[in-house]
């Protein structure tokens, strides 16, 4: 019997590249340090501009209105420079007023929500991990592919 050679795995897919902004208090710098780390660990890497992410996370601010004026400029930059953003914090509590305004947002979130930035995230920009498999890569039948949870 002929066997041919094993072929090599396909070369592992890039970290998918999110942009990320934090504006407001130190709650909400809080909160983004933990999502980030949440984000790195599930296989995501930081882009350093807009135009170099493949999605875009703006944490607002909506206490004062300077802070709130900062947090929708820079929803309307990131749009304008990326368009595909998704927006948590302060602001998101506002979520059907700010699709009125920004109609391209791919989610809106309010405060502390990692749970529901990370479901948004997986949805418009897989990490590695629920990436599906290249053909002919499954396991074989019979056995259990683990995925991990986000």
């Amino acid at each position: 019997m002929h066997r041919q050679p094993a072929s090599a795995p396909p070369p592992p897919r890039p970290a998918p590249r999110i942009g990320y902004v934090s504006l407001g208090c130190p709650k909400a710098l809080v909160d983004s340090e933990r999502l980030l780390g949440r984000l790195r660990a599930a296989g995501y890497a930081t882009a350093p501009s807009y135009e170099e992410a493949e999605v875009v996370v703006i944490n607002t601010c909506g206490f004062i209105e300077a802070a709130r004026e900062e947090s929708l400029e820079a929803i309307q930059e990131a749009l304008a420079a990326n368009g595909r953003v998704i927006v948590t914090g302060c602001l998101g509590r506002e979520a059907e007023a700010l699709r009125r305004r920004f109609p391209g947002l791919l989610a809106v979130t309010g405060p502390a929500e990692e749970e529901a930035v990370l479901r948004a995230l997986a949805r418009h920009l897989p990490p590695p991990e629920t990436t599906p498999p290249a053909p002919g890569s499954e396991a074989p039948a019979g056995r259990a592919r683990r995925v991990p949870r986000i």
